[in-house]
């Protein structure tokens, strides 16, 4: 092989090990990796924003998606550049501890109780707010599946009997049944039982099998509201801040604002901007 032409293999290569080099460097510095809640992924919600996101911001996501609790816990530890949950006393207390830098809240829906299609006509459980079922399959003993999972659907779940001062736990061996586990497995196990849950608009309109369960009644009282927490680069000095801060900008924007009220399941707008 002549001198000139290992020459200019040599030159490719060099050329190519930069581009490469050069690209990946981009491609880590435009990733982010965002500690979430299930019922956004579970909705399909992150699979419609990534590319809406990615042409706004240039930013790639990637989603973490467990309970809220979990998601604290792995940020704590500095697993992720953002937070996106949905309990805001668990955020309130994760900005105590310095990890957080900034809440705000950007989307809401509505929670709900799913229950079996019958109860509203054999067990007189129909059009009724979603504290007075939760007082009605108390005092009936109704079976009632609880995600005990440190969720954020698992957390409201616990503020509303603490609201009405009622301890479903005490009868955890008969009607009131833990599973554990996510949104998905809890919904299934309720239809299954026949038995009632609680869940949120989003996650309901794309659950596929809702057997002959329905939603039963609505939280008149509070929304479902999601947040972004960012996080402290003090105490996660790897936290990608500039990147995260251009996601932030987008969700503020008239343009973020649009692109989630189109986000629509079952012919309904899954969430609303704040």
């Amino acid at each position: 092989m002549g001198k000139n032409k290992l020459k200019n293999i040599l030159s490719r290569i060099l050329f190519l090990s930069v581009f490469v080099t050069l690209s990946s460097s981009n491609v880590l510095a435009d990733n982010i990796i965002i500690q979430s809640s299930t019922s956004l992924k579970n909705s399909g919600f992150y699979r419609y924003l990534a590319p809406i996101l990615q042409h706004y911001t240039g930013v790639e996501i990637r989603v973490v998606a467990v309970g809220t609790g979990q998601a604290i816990k792995n940020m704590k530890n500095c697993d992720g550049d953002v937070l996106i949950t949905h309990a805001k006393k668990a955020e309130i207390e994760f900005l105590k501890t310095g990890y957080g830098l900034k809440r705000f809240e950007f989307m809401y829906n509505n929670w709900v109780i799913v229950g079996p299609r019958k109860a509203k006509t054999e067990k007189d459980i129909r059009g009724h707010e979603i504290r007075e079922i939760m007082e009605k399959i108390y005092d009936k003993k109704e079976k009632f599946i609880s995600r005990g999972d440190n969720s954020g659907t698992h957390m409201k779940e616990l503020s509303l009997w603490k609201e009405l001062a009622l301890v479903p736990e005490e009868f955890s061996k008969t009607w009131y049944l833990e599973t554990g586990s996510g949104q998905g497995a809890t919904l299934m196990i309720a239809n299954e039982l026949g038995a009632f849950t609680i869940t949120d608009t989003a996650t309901w309109y794309s659950f596929k099998n809702k057997g002959d369960s329905e939603i039963v009644g609505y939280d008149n009282n509070d929304l479902n509201t999601y947040a972004v927490t960012t996080v402290n680069p003090k105490k996660c000095k790897n936290v990608k801040t500039s990147a995260v801060e251009k996601i932030v900008t987008f969700l503020k924007s008239d343009n973020g604002k649009r692109a989630i009220s189109k986000f629509r399941l079952n012919n309904a707008n899954a969430f609303f901007p704040i």
